[in-house]
């Protein structure tokens, strides 16, 4: 099984990111494995209509 996490915080290592690691570590110990995407930082704009 895998596991993604997207973080869409504005604080790319702020306390949703520790949280979701608390959690991810939990899962990896269970033999999960786990991912997250952090958003913070990134420019995601509107459709382009392309």
């Amino acid at each position: 099984m895998k596991v993604l996490g997207i973080n869409s915080s504005a604080r790319k290592d702020g306390n949703t990111a520790i949280l979701m690691g608390k959690v991810f570590e939990a899962l990896n110990r269970a033999d999960i494995e786990t991912e997250m995407v952090q958003l913070a930082g990134q420019m995601i704009g509107p459709c382009k209509a392309c």
